[in-house]
């Protein structure tokens, strides 16, 4: 059986390697999942790089999430559930840039069998999140506005189609022309580029109204910059910093207008919240996936013998979709 690990951190073109090993037994309370579909997120990258949230010990299995299908069962585990398809959730606690996988029945989720694998194996980490911040830092009424840059990655595709599945207007900030030109070929409103016009555009759209919450996705300075076009008492919510630079924030903002800047990691989320929750939002996202209301673009798929080229893809900045390894 093949599967990808690390034995070092280090840059993922050099640190990853692809080895043989003994297929997984499953134990008490665990199921054997035969992967269909597995995508490479920039969480999984920086994990190799040793410099995500948390540091696995080496050598380190990898991959957080994916799709796949239960063809084996521990003690205690009821064998008719061989044969469902499952998502894996990503706690870290398995892995899925591999042919087969054992996870504890709590790190799983039953989903449409018949739905489509490459959608479903990317549930459990963007879609997640952009709902989770869409619902749960502000009391967003029907037509409130909801603003977000990096609006062309992953997480900023779904929380537009989320956004509008809940009756929110979102303007959509992007860093270049040609991935705004995409956006809006695909349907995606107010799409704008940044630069030094923002805030002045950004108003426009507005027309005199208030956001009700700021998605970032960049660090640095352009989420302060947009502070003054907040309601009073809102957030903005970081869930990555792309340009490794600090926050930016005037003060006086802060103070007189509470506004709030905050921090969003799903992996906190998934330690902490009880587990119907956990089981109504990923199956809530999996309905939506099931009746095609919720998507990514793919740009390629890959095998796990083709990791290098399907790693280098991955990681450039300019992608017309995610990456995923197929079984």
């Amino acid at each position: 059986m093949k599967e990808l690990r690390i034995d070092s951190f280090g840059p993922p073109n050099e640190v990853v390697r692809l080895v043989e090993v003994d297929e997984p037994t499953p134990g008490p309370g665990q199921l054997l999942i035969a992967l269909e579909a597995a995508p490479i997120n920039p969480s999984d990258l920086l994990m190799v790089r040793g410099v995500y949230g948390v540091r696995p010990d080496l050598p380190a299995r990898l991959g957080a999430e994916g799709v796949g299908r239960v063809v084996g069962v521990g003690e205690g585990v009821d064998p008719s559930r061989v044969g469902e398809r499952v998502i894996v959730l990503p706690s870290l606690r398995q892995y899925t840039w591999v042919e087969r996988t054992v996870a504890d029945e709590r790190d799983v989720i039953t989903v449409d069998g018949d739905a489509d694998p490459l959608q479903l194996s990317m549930i459990a980490v963007n879609p997640i999140t952009a709902h989770l911040i869409l619902t749960g830092y502000a009391e967003l009424k029907a037509d409130s506005w909801v603003a977000q840059n990096s609006a062309n990655s992953a997480v900023g595709r779904y929380l537009v189609d989320l956004a509008r599945l809940a009756g929110l207007r979102t303007i959509n900030i992007v860093r270049r022309e040609e991935a705004a030109e995409a956006l809006r070929a695909d349907g995606v409103p107010n799409v704008l580029v940044s630069g030094p016009d923002l805030v002045k555009d950004v108003r426009a759209i507005l027309g005199g109204e208030q956001l009700g919450l700021f998605v970032d996705a960049l660090g640095g300075s352009q989420a302060g910059e947009l502070t003054g076009l907040l309601r009073p008492g809102s957030s903005i919510v970081a869930y990555s910093a792309l340009t490794g630079e600090p926050f930016s924030m005037p003060f006086m903002q802060l103070i007189f207008r509470d506004i709030s800047l905050r921090g969003f990691w799903l992996n906190q989320w998934m330690n902490a919240a009880p587990r119907t929750e956990v089981d109504s939002a990923f199956s809530y996202l999996a309905g939506l996936v099931a009746d095609g209301s919720l998507s990514a673009p793919v740009e390629a798929t890959f095998g796990l013998d083709e990791y290098e080229e399907a790693i280098r893809r991955a990681g450039r900045f300019r992608r017309a979709g995610k990456i995923l390894f197929t079984f």
